[in-house]
């Protein structure tokens, strides 16, 4: 068997033996409060106890849909507003400048609903805070799409209620996504990804020249990228 053949056999058998594992957990991490266990039920409190009663409670999807699109609101006029401060901001240790406005309209346009589409060189345009609040976008416009999809199927089943929004988002970011995206961007760090908020290296070729190696906390920016990404 060749190289490549070994890789899509080994490929798509992981994929199927990890799908039945991984979809009986995402039921559990969204299903309703009745059906989930003590330990997401405690999980849900904790979140209704930070957020309050009201955003924890159950919605038409009227309500829900509302939510929905307010939250990615915010999200759009905050990736515009760290993006457009970017050079009076923290975490940038190369002092990158001011990014031009259509850039930053597009990009902001495009993380919140989760295309992701990049007319610019990451690491030579955005500084780390700038990058942080994107991989931020990454995490919650995914969590959306989870969210929306759980509503439609709780809609099809006659519910006369779709849930919370709020819910469904913080239970498919930090019960599905983040834990996904911590391994992953593990196993990224062990295979010798780098992941540090300091700034560019800069390292002297056998030549004599200097070369400037773009860094950053890259192992985290990647995970997130391969499994949240439309």
């Amino acid at each position: 068997m060749s190289g490549a053949a070994l890789f899509i056999a080994v490929l798509l058998g992981g994929a199927a033996l990890l799908s039945w594992p991984l979809g009986r957990y995402f039921t559990w991490a969204m299903a309703p409060d009745a059906e989930a266990g003590p330990i997401r039920q405690r999980l849900d409190g904790l979140f209704e106890r930070i957020a309050g009663h009201h955003a924890a409670k159950p919605r038409r999807w009227k309500g829900y849909a509302t939510a929905l699109l307010g939250f990615n609101a915010v999200m759009f006029a905050l990736a515009v507003l760290v993006m457009s401060l970017q050079q009076h901001l923290p975490l940038n240790p190369d002092r990158l400048g001011a990014i031009d406005a259509s850039l930053i309209f597009n990009t902001a346009a495009s993380f919140t609903t989760n295309t992701n589409l990049q007319h610019y060189s990451g690491e030579a345009t955005l500084s780390y805070l700038t990058q942080l609040t994107l991989m931020w976008l990454q995490f919650v416009s995914a969590a959306t799409g989870i969210a929306a999809l759980t509503a439609l199927a709780r809609g099809l089943t006659g519910a006369a209620t779709v849930g919370s929004f709020f819910v469904d988002v913080q239970r498919a970011t930090f019960l599905v996504l983040l834990p996904l995206a911590a391994v992953v961007a593990l196993l990224f760090v062990l295979g010798g990804m780098p992941m540090t908020l300091s700034g560019a290296a800069r390292a002297t070729t056998l030549e004599g020249a200097t070369q400037t190696i773009a860094r950053g906390p890259v192992a985290a920016f990647v995970a997130i990228k391969q499994l949240g990404t439309n």
